[in-house]
């Protein structure tokens, strides 16, 4: 275990207090696990709970030269957790910084600090009777805001964009400086939680997927709840009309169709309500074509298609949203095995048809749908897709030592790209023995960001080297395809020596100027010297 300097760590005590100065072995193990094997060793852990805090935590840091990474929340799971990027890092929790700052209902704004939730902000615009919603999160809804949004993590609605919805951050620099950005920087200012640009050179970049700062408070724009607001699902089995509507939906939405739309394989849609059927199987992995199919007739009386879709229509009023839906019905149809709509008159309809055992289903489609800003855990459940235990009440993926690895590749929105990107995870996938968990978001009009989920359990030796194995490869792959991830996790940090020497030139100028004793999450998307690593092309 790698030891602080006692002078430092006396320093950090009297500037935070003694008993937010963490220590402990069992607390800094803990600490340190991820969702895959990974040695990381943390020698103490910081908790301020104000900017000022950081400030002096951070020139205590540079005065003892003392690496330092900051988290949020430590939600980031698949991706590295709490864990710092390289060995040593001296944490900086700051979750208890959860102040929610500022809100406006008129002009749709909330600021926050980084140990704000999804769920608090939901709960917070409850408590106030508000008619704005915030963009949900396809994980735990108790990770950090901002935590997510400095990953450029996405939504699910039509903000799901995030970092396109934000403005007017609070950073600390690793020197202990504290700037402004956009607007905010202005004296008497009243336009720095309502504009992102701002005046002069755009900054708010610099500190999302970098370790030139740590943002401690942020403004996030909200959306105002839709005054008609419908859900649609789809099944597809056959990959080629999936390719046709993929195509469709490009098309509308840049013609500007108000609606989210995401959508799943099979194995993802199954695990989100089973685990692996070891029993069926004879214990053999991964899971056939058609003992998959065996499953899937188990798990739902419907019929589940190889890929679901599933989205939201966020309309005016009553007479725009029926029109759009009888187009989609026109437009998707024909490319798909089923096709179904929720909205306010049907649901109550299937409610009185149907009774209590509709409620469930009209609260995760409709009346409840994270596409409206609800909260839910439920995804989370996939990750114990391979565990042979039963799913706890409490979801705790680390404690339960559930394995998963995330791989996230941004690809060109046409129909023609996402085949080629499934044939490329499904034949890898089956290499290594992995079935291919397989998401798409339509995050804007002419790309899609791919979620691709490796699930096992890391409680089984070599599972692990297996799995990142095959995220090596995948990445790889996908990267020889000219199809480079969106954000990436510890295990592949590695992938920014694959930019162009000039660029990484330039970001370390940036990460020498602004951190000259590289203080600051070591080895975190910019490193202070360029290593440079290339896969074999052969």
């Amino acid at each position: 275990m790698t030891k602080v300097n006692i002078t430092a760590l006396k320093a950090w005590e009297n500037a935070i207090g003694k008993d937010q100065v963490y220590t402990q072995n069992n607390i800094l193990k803990k600490a340190g696990q991820t969702a895959f094997e990974i040695e990381r060793n943390i020698p103490a852990i910081l908790m301020p709970s104000t900017s000022e805090q950081v400030q002096s935590c951070l020139k205590i840091a540079n005065e003892f030269k003392i690496a330092v990474y900051p988290i949020s929340k430590g939600k980031n799971w698949g991706l590295g957790s709490k864990a710092p990027a390289q060995n040593g890092g001296v944490l900086i929790d700051l979750s208890r910084m959860n102040k929610i700052v500022d809100f406006d209902e008129d002009l749709a704004f909330i600021r926050i600090q980084p140990g704000v939730t999804f769920q608090q902000v939901f709960d917070f615009l409850q408590a106030e009777k508000s008619d704005l919603m915030i963009d949900g999160i396809g994980s735990t809804p108790e990770a950090s805001i901002i935590g997510n949004t400095a990953e450029r993590g996405h939504g699910l609605g039509l903000y799901a964009d995030r970092f396109n919805h934000v403005c007017g951050l609070e950073v600390i620099l690793p020197t202990g400086e504290k700037i402004h950005t956009g607007f905010d920087g202005f004296p008497n200012m009243k336009v720095g939680r309502l504009s992102k640009w701002g005046v002069g050179p755009y900054l708010d970049g610099l500190f999302t997927q970098s370790n030139l700062g740590i943002i401690t408070e942020m403004t996030l724009w909200l959306k105002p709840q839709a005054r008609s607001f419908q859900t649609f699902m789809f099944h597809v089995s056959d990959n080629a009309n999936l390719q046709h509507l993929m195509n469709i939906w490009r098309k509308l939405r840049l013609q500007g169709l108000q609606a989210s739309f995401r959508i799943f394989n099979d194995y993802r849609f199954i695990a989100f309500s089973t685990q692996y059927p070891w029993e069926l199987t004879g214990g053999k992995t991964p899971l056939s074509i058609e003992k998959k199919e065996e499953l899937k007739a188990q798990v739902s009386p419907n019929p589940i298609g190889k890929w679901i879709g599933f989205g939201g229509l966020y309309s005016w009023d009553e007479d725009i949203a029926s029109l759009e839906r009888k187009k989609l019905i026109q437009q998707l149809s024909p490319y798909c095995d089923t096709l179904d709509f929720f909205y306010e008159e049907n649901i109550q309809q299937m409610l009185k048809e149907k009774g209590e055992s509709f409620e469930s289903t009209a609260d995760l489609f409709y009346r409840k749908s994270s596409l409206r800003g609800f909260p839910n855990e439920g995804a989370i459940k996939m990750c114990y897709w391979r565990k042979k235990m039963d799913i706890p009440q409490e979801l705790d993926i680390i404690r339960d030592e559930c394995g998963v690895i995330w791989y996230s590749p941004t690809i060109p929105n046409t129909g023609k790209d996402v085949l080629k990107t499934i044939k490329i995870i499904e034949t890898i996938s089956e290499q290594y023995g992995f079935e291919p968990n397989i998401g798409f978001l339509s995050i804007t009009e002419r790309a899609l960001d791919l979620t691709g989920a490796i699930c096992y359990d890391k409680s089984i030796k070599g599972q692990n080297e297996q799995a990142m194995s095959c995220h090596n490869a995948l990445f790889e792959a996908f990267i020889r395809e000219g199809y480079p991830p969106y954000r990436l996790g510890l295990q592949s940090m590695h992938m920014m020596q694959l930019k162009d020497t000039t660029t990484l030139n330039f970001t370390q100028q940036l990460k020498r100027q602004i951190d000259p004793n590289n203080i600051l999450s070591r080895g975190r998307y910019i490193s202070k010297e360029q290593k440079l690593f290339l896969y074999d092309e052969s």
